[in-house]
């Protein structure tokens, strides 16, 4: 009886705060905004609410609107922010997110989330939401089966099912599919689904009579479990009634988003698989990171056309998805048969074609649908080595691999992200037989001159710190004025990110995120090229990525970052100054601080 009693106080403080979604009362404080509406219901009083509004950046008031309105979805609950890379707002019911291929929006699953955020026993205790199914309940079936064996848990309860079938809009959309079976919880019978939790009445409830079905609703409980950022859940003053049209929070001109969540900013390592990957995933894991990137040579992995090496790419998926990890796949080095005539071979390049590319890339995305979380077009395409020799680097014939890629993906997993293979930080380097980098900033704007925008979900960058702090910001001209080497160039700095925003503000891109998919400090000894490493002691290598960390966040623009790297111990490579373990296996103090780190 106490137990019952404590679930049953659980209930009344939580749920009572949640009124039930049905014919909700207008509230006189509400008005049309011109291109959107100012909600007051759940500011809090004082006149405080929520815009939902259309923009260039996102049509999310008439998604609202397409949904069914405040009778399907609630009220807003939260400004816009940026989460895993899209512009989301949540409501009541659901969390938005808005997805600029399709041109529409589509509700985030977040009791899913709350489950890879570890929130399955503060659901149950304060939430009396059931824990989710296991993997095994699925395993084997095709996506149709895992529909149609989810939807038969409805049949467990006719009250449930029916509130399931009876919402406004697609039930499939507005709930997700239920993700555990009837449970009895007491005074009631819940089911967990994707977006919402549906709850059974045995006895009457304060705000529930015996027989009726209620729904916890996602998008207020995912704010209350802290899976959303403070700063976006805080409500705004009201806009000015003259206003004939407001420009939606955190979309104007250099937008600064609300830092993002523990569940939704991307912690992530490049790995080796080659050296113990199933190590490696574990000691990701341990670390509180939740993404690893590999590298996917192309030039290793279909020797002839259409002979692509499965036996590669099918471990790394299953093994991250049984560790809970999302996978970045970065893909570069065209092999010999797709290299164009006359192409020096001993030099890494692109393909003389888009359209190869664009079908591996279309066929993994094809085969591991819902499992392969984004791919990373090309690396470093600005440096000679990477694009066929020295003043060969193309931004034009990068954009066209990067669209016909990005079709590819998007036709065979919509879901899938694609980002734009990162620049190496430069400036533009001659030694006399051609330019060997071209400065990563201006080939940036070279891509937008060729058509780089509509084709990309995220930027990725590679802003590593030479051998400065990572708080050090280039356009200081007493930064740059130091002595020493590696001091007197952008490049050379972290915070050379920051001129990529600035770029991409310019071409109306603000609703899109950086990725860092590399970045580090390394410690030496090390070669001539990477002699900064000299510079720095592992102490300083563990203080910079924590650092880095820190400030990446607070921009509220980054996605995720991957540390370059886990465990490239080769001694013939820069790799093995970056690692944050050592060639046994053991941490160096950078793990250590990663790990320790707040996530």
């Amino acid at each position: 009886m106490k137990q019952l009693r404590r679930v049953f106080l659980a209930l009344l403080v939580g749920l009572s705060a949640i009124p039930p979604l049905g014919l909700p009362r207008k509230a006189s404080a509400d008005y049309s905004i011109g291109n959107g509406y100012f909600y007051t219901q759940t500011g809090g009083g004082g006149g405080r609410g929520f815009s939902i509004v259309d923009d260039g950046a996102a049509l999310l008031w008439s998604e609202f609107n397409r949904l069914g309105g405040v009778d399907a979805v609630g009220y807003p609950t939260s400004t816009r922010f940026l989460w895993d890379g899209f512009i989301v707002q949540a409501t009541q019911r659901v969390v938005l997110q808005w997805r600029p291929e399709a041109r529409q929006a589509y509700a985030v699953n977040v009791f899913d989330l709350l489950h890879q955020a570890g929130k399955d026993d503060w659901l149950l205790a304060v939430r009396a939401t059931p824990r989710p199914l296991g993997p095994e309940f699925d395993a084997g079936l095709t996506w149709e089966q895992i529909v149609a064996k989810r939807l038969s848990l409805l049949g467990q309860n006719i009250a449930i099912r029916n509130a399931y079938y009876g919402v406004v809009g697609d039930p499939l959309l507005m709930n997700g599919l239920p993700t555990s079976p009837v449970t009895d919880m007491g005074n009631h019978y819940a089911l967990r689904a994707q977006r919402v939790v549906f709850q059974h009445w045995k006895e009457d409830v304060p705000w529930a009579l015996a027989g009726q079905v209620t729904v916890a609703l996602g998008g207020s409980i995912a704010a209350e479990a802290g899976l959303l950022p403070p700063g976006a859940i805080a409500a705004q003053a009201a806009p000015s009634i003259a206003s004939s049209v407001v420009t939606a929070p955190g979309s104007e001109a250099g937008p600064q988003f609300p830092a993002m969540p523990a569940g939704g900013f991307g912690y992530g390592f490049q790995v080796d698989q080659g050296a113990d990957y199933d190590r490696a995933l574990r000691l990701t894991s341990e670390a509180g990171f939740k993404w690893v990137k590999v590298q996917v040579r192309w030039k290793d992995l279909e020797p002839a056309p259409g002979a692509v090496t499965w036996g590669f790419f099918d471990p790394i998926i299953a093994k991250a998805q049984a560790r809970n990890l999302k996978v970045l796949f970065s893909v570069t080095t065209a092999p010999d048969w797709a290299r164009p005539a006359g192409a020096d071979l001993s030099m890494n390049g692109p393909p003389a074609s888009p359209e190869p590319l664009a079908r591996l890339v279309g066929s993994i995305a094809s085969r591991y649908k819902g499992r392969v979380a984004a791919f990373e077009i090309w690396n470093e395409q600005n440096l000679s080595r990477d694009w066929g020799g020295a003043g060969r680097q193309s931004a034009p014939e990068y954009v066209a691999l990067l669209q016909e890629a990005y079709r590819a993906i998007k036709a065979a997993d919509p879901a899938a992200l694609v980002i734009t293979g990162a620049l190496t930080p430069a400036g533009n380097v001659d030694l006399g037989s051609g330019l060997l980098a071209v400065d990563d900033l201006d080939y940036f704007r070279q891509m937008y001159q060729a058509g780089m925008k509509g084709f990309f979900d995220g930027v990725g960058v590679h802003p590593s710190g030479f051998n400065n702090p990572p708080e050090m910001d280039p356009r200081d001209p007493t930064v740059l004025g130091r002595h020493g080497r590696f001091k007197d160039h952008r490049s050379f700095y972290f915070r050379t990110f920051e001129g990529y925003r600035e770029i991409m503000a310019e071409h109306g891109d603000e609703s899109k995120g950086l990725w860092f998919t590399e970045f580090g400090w390394a410690t030496g000894p090390a070669d001539e090229e990477w002699a900064y490493a000299l510079d720095n002691s592992e102490a300083d290598q563990a203080r910079y990525l924590v650092e880095a960390f820190k400030i990446a966040r607070e921009r509220g623009y980054v996605v995720a970052m991957f540390v370059w790297n886990l465990n490239h111990w080769d001694p013939s490579e820069a790799g093995h100054g970056f690692s944050v373990l050592r060639p046994d296996w053991s941490p160096r103090p950078a793990y250590t601080a990663l790990s320790r780190m707040a996530k």
